[in-house]
């Protein structure tokens, strides 16, 4: 009886080995999406345990530098050194909350964040775009406009960036707001996330959290006792879940609506000739999901789309005269760029990506 027991104990270890194996074996060959969504698992469930996860093992971050920048700071200190450091008054001042640490911006008198009023008269270069623009979760000067404004000192920027609006509003926002400014280049983001199929008319500035009792972002405790299981079996089937999606279609994903936007890059550049606009590129931002497949043996079917969607955006935007910009050429040295977003969850960039890509944008424009 006993050695019956043995061999069958013996037997499932080594079906849980084999399954152990084959799962790891498709992680390093495919990586891919984690299934937090599927195991209904929220941002804040995730990020708070591996916040507390990182610090506990000291596992070093991309963006460590970011977070060295509050080093020493509570709020009202490092409140005091942003309006100190912007000339601004207490009213001005809004919140925005981040992964690790919440910080202070300021409106312009059109609710855009942090630029002058007087950059609505001359600027050198417009930024438009959407929140990957606006520096969701970053604060300034490690978001784009804030880094491009940090390599150009002598530059006018206005970052007209707006969290959750498409290429149609973003022009119609471009044309309300600047129709009696002057400038020279314009740069106009493509996020390949959602920017295929948005395409809403109007929207505005003004997007800000409520102000938060503490410089670094506290999370809710969450009772799930088994949180961290639940994350691991996400992460570890990720591969499993990449070799599955080698067979369904993606024939209905990620399909720019080329109607509606070569409408709306005609309507651009026909603006841009009547203010005789010098230079305008189209900066094409990556998705999390290029980031996450593996392509060292060949492309996933995933990939394959965005890289039609991108192929798409660059022969409409060239056509009308624009510089096409690829974002992902910004990031291609980092090994794992699943660690550019924000402790590797499926959202923005985090400090790190957005400097690489102002420093890549700064270089294509010409200015260092």
């Amino acid at each position: 009886m006993w050695k019956v027991v043995k061999i069958n104990l013996l037997i499932f270890v080594i079906l849980i080995l084999f399954i152990e194996a084959f799962l790891a074996s498709l992680n390093f060959i495919f990586d891919g999406v984690p299934l937090y969504r599927q195991l209904n698992l929220s941002e804040d469930q995730i990020i708070s345990y591996k916040q507390k996860n990182y610090k506990k093992k000291n596992i070093k971050l991309l963006d460590d530098f970011y977070l060295d920048y509050f080093n020493g700071h509570n709020k009202k200190t490092f409140l005091d050194e942003y309006l100190k450091k912007n000339q601004i008054t207490l009213e001005s001042i809004r919140w925005m909350k981040g992964s690790d640490v919440n910080f202070p911006i300021f409106f312009d008198k059109n609710k855009c964040r942090e630029n002058d009023n007087d950059n609505y008269t001359y600027s050198d270069t417009i930024l438009i775009g959407d929140s990957s623009l606006f520096g969701y979760s970053i604060a300034s000067p490690f978001d784009i406009a804030g880094r491009l404004r940090e390599l150009n000192p002598n530059k006018i920027f206005l970052n007209l960036g707006m969290p959750g609006t498409g290429p149609l509003a973003q022009v119609n926002h471009l044309k309300k707001l600047t129709n009696n400014t002057d400038f020279e280049n314009l740069v106009w983001f493509f996020v390949e996330a959602n920017d295929y199929s948005d395409f809403g008319s109007n929207a505005s500035c003004g997007y800000s959290h409520k102000e938060p009792q503490s410089l670094y972002r506290k999370y809710e405790n969450v009772n799930d006792n088994y949180l961290g299981l639940k994350i691991y079996i996400a992460e570890h089937l990720r591969g499993l879940a990449s070799f599955i999606k080698l067979f369904i279609s993606y024939d209905d994903k990620f399909n720019l609506d080329k109607k509606h936007y070569e409408n709306t890059v005609k309507d651009l550049t026909n603006f841009l000739e009547q203010k005789n606009v010098k230079n305008k590129y189209l900066y094409f931002l990556p998705y999390y999901n290029r980031h996450a497949y593996k392509n060292n043996f060949f492309i996933h079917p995933n990939v394959k789309k965005l890289n039609i969607l991108k192929k798409d955006v660059e022969e409409i935007v060239t056509k009308y005269g624009f510089k096409f910009i690829d974002g992902n050429d910004a990031v291609k040295h980092i090994k794992n760029k699943k660690k550019l977003y924000h402790y590797e969850y499926q959202t923005h960039y985090n400090a790190k990506g957005y400097t690489l890509t102002a420093e890549h944008l700064s270089k294509n424009l010409g200015l260092n």
